[in-house]
């Protein structure tokens, strides 16, 4: 009975874990950075809109000069390749003076199928040094949550844990 309860136990802990991979970087505070759409490679419409749209809410706890480029339809994105979109975004940020692009994927952005209709969300977040071109941040996250918690709030807690430490 023992081993029943600690396997339980133990299937119940994995089931509701995140599992996020950040790297380890400083990045200065007193840079300029852009915030662009990400690219959304899920079924869910404008998933690369509303992730963005967190990352740049969570973003402003810390007091960056934060240059939006995110836009307000996704219809943009389907007309053309990632590579464009990237491209696109990577001429407007340089135009505004940045010195880094923020941008990323989403991968996943739905509720299971179920009684409780868990939201499921995954994504990642990249820092480009637009003078270089040099990708020099790079994490990804994944999450579950209970059935009681929205999409928006386990998109916003992968936030927190993945965006990097800026520095002065």
């Amino acid at each position: 009975m023992l081993k029943f309860l600690t396997l339980s136990l133990s299937l119940f802990f994995i089931a509701c874990s995140s599992m996020v991979h950040k790297e380890d970087i400083q990045l200065p505070h007193n840079k300029i950075y852009a915030i662009g759409s990400f690219w959304n490679y899920t079924q869910t419409p404008m998933a690369g809109l509303k992730t963005a749209s967190i990352v740049e809410s969570v973003l402003s706890k810390e007091h960056l000069s934060l240059i939006s480029l995110v836009e307000g339809s996704e219809q943009k994105s389907l007309k053309q390749s990632k590579i464009a979109f990237l491209k696109e975004q990577t001429q407007k940020a340089k135009q505004l003076k940045a010195n880094y692009l923020i941008t990323g994927e989403v991968q996943e952005w739905r509720y299971k199928a179920g009684i409780d209709g868990e939201p499921v969300v995954s994504y990642s977040i990249k820092v480009i040094e637009l003078k270089s071109g040099k990708l020099l941040f790079n994490s990804v996250g994944a999450k579950s949550g209970w059935g009681n918690k929205s999409i928006g709030v386990v998109a916003q807690e992968i936030a927190s844990e993945l965006i990097p430490k800026f520095i002065d």
